[in-house]
């Protein structure tokens, strides 16, 4: 017999992060709880023998909770979750059971919790930062929009104030990934780039201009994660951004939707025509579209965490790593000179 780690390093660091953001606003983080201790079944729940066995003996890797009542679970997923079939049995059946349970179930992966070296920030970190900040700010902004709504002229389009009464879109603005702007001031502070976007004022000092335009999102070959594409682009003042001195495309993804199944079929919308419903036994064909509807919908299910949209994080951390490329291309960009400015003096001494 013999000792073993109770969380192993991704598990280690996630938990860093959890206790990290959370503790201090009134949230406990607990590791190892048994899914049993977090869940109660109910008079009328019906679990097969599988789901029931596996409810008995599964535990969730974190548990958050606030006044003693779960607030969300978090799991760590590792390489095996993607491609074991035993390990994405249980999480199909760990999925349906928080569902049932309308306990929120946020997945993580190893890219989601690692920290960047020199901002010191992940992916976690901004998720859970963001949970945080909608609890405290989203009276304010439900405030403002009311205020905002008293304004309006009778007979304005709903389409063209939308935007303007969605709290969503006003907390959104106000959160960018956090590690951004530090590094907006390294690239003005160390190489005068400055952000098209920001801070007009610095566009006549600068050396270059920068920005991180979207260059589209959304599902790819698998549509359980939401991806964003952005072109970071590096132009000299007085020219066009057309002009670039510097592009480069970068891409992050982020699982949008817990899969309660490994493949989630699309309904055949088009599996009658007028030739083939003619004699046909239309309801049995219905019913079985009704049936795929099911499937999907019930395998599309991510966990609404207040603040925690998979496409706004995407986005923002995208962005956030395109300003890096700009950095990373200016560093380069500056060994260079200092190479080129020093191989003459090198030259002498031979």
């Amino acid at each position: 017999m013999h000792k073993v780690p109770i969380l192993y390093s991704g598990e280690g660091r996630a938990d860093t992060v959890l206790r990290r953001r959370l503790e201090t606003q009134g949230y406990r983080v607990f590791p190892k709880v048994r899914l049993s201790d977090a869940l109660a079944t109910d008079y009328g729940d019906h679990l097969t023998e599988r789901e029931f066995g596996y409810f008995a003996k599964a535990h969730l890797d974190f548990l958050v909770t606030r006044d003693n009542m779960p607030e969300f679970a978090v799991e760590f997923d590792g390489p095996t979750h993607s491609g074991d079939a035993v390990t994405i049995e249980r999480d199909v059946i760990k999925n349906a059971l928080c569902k049932r349970g309308e306990l929120p179930l946020l997945r993580v992966a190893a890219s989601e919790v690692e920290e960047d070296k020199q901002d010191k920030v992940s992916v976690l970190d901004y998720m859970l930062m963001r949970y945080v900040s909608w609890q405290k700010e989203y009276p304010a902004i439900m405030r403002e929009i009311q205020e905002y709504a008293a304004t309006i002229e009778p007979g304005r389009s709903a389409d063209s104030i939308a935007i303007d009464l969605d709290p969503a879109f006003h907390f959104d603005l106000k959160h960018p990934f956090p590690g951004r702007d530090a590094v907006l001031e390294r690239l003005w502070s160390k190489y005068r780039i400055a952000w098209s976007m920001w801070k007009p004022k610095r566009h006549a000092a600068a050396s270059y201009l920068c920005n991180v335009g979207f260059g589209g999102g959304g599902p790819g070959e698998n549509e359980q994660f939401y991806t964003c594409n952005r072109r970071a682009v590096v132009w000299r003042p007085g020219e066009k951004e057309e002009h670039a001195v510097f592009s480069q495309e970068v891409s992050a993804s982020l699982r949008s939707w817990l899969p309660l199944r490994s493949h989630v079929p699309s309904p055949d919308m088009f599996h009658f025509t007028p030739d083939s419903i003619e004699g046909a036994d239309v309801s049995a064909g219905l019913h079985e579209i009704v049936k795929q509807f099911e499937i999907r919908v019930e395998s599309m299910w991510f966990p609404r965490l207040p603040g925690l949209s998979a496409w706004d994080i995407t986005e923002h951390f995208a962005e956030y790593l395109g300003f890096r490329a700009v950095e990373r291309w200016a560093r380069r960009l500056r060994e260079g000179d200092r190479q080129a400015a020093a191989s003459p003096h090198r030259s002498a001494q031979h």
